[in-house]
């Protein structure tokens, strides 16, 4: 069963960016390519949204795909479908998930 969520990278350093792009593909299985922008609430880090659709139990591979960056904070959302509820994860470099 399919489901669909969101990728908030709410801030990463420049050089992690394309490592997020190929995270997020090797689980996608797809190339992938976020709209990074600068974030304001804290310099030198950009952001990104990303809308995905995957099987259920994607968001939590998408978390662990990036769990392992100190320096990032992100949230994966997943939609609940007929097989599986909803799901978020987030992350900060103090807490982890």
């Amino acid at each position: 069963m399919t489901t669909r969520g969101v990728l908030y990278v709410h801030s990463a350093p420049r050089a992690l960016c394309p490592h997020v792009e190929w995270a997020v593909a090797g689980v996608l299985g797809v190339r992938v390519q976020l709209d990074w922008i600068r974030q304001p609430a804290a310099p030198g880090t950009w952001r990104s949204e990303f809308s995905w659709k995957g099987r259920a139990g994607t968001a939590s591979q998408l978390a662990s795909a990036l769990r392992g960056w100190d320096l990032l904070r992100f949230e994966v959302t997943a939609e609940p479908c007929p097989t599986a509820e909803g799901e978020r994860y987030s992350s900060t470099p103090g807490l982890g998930i």
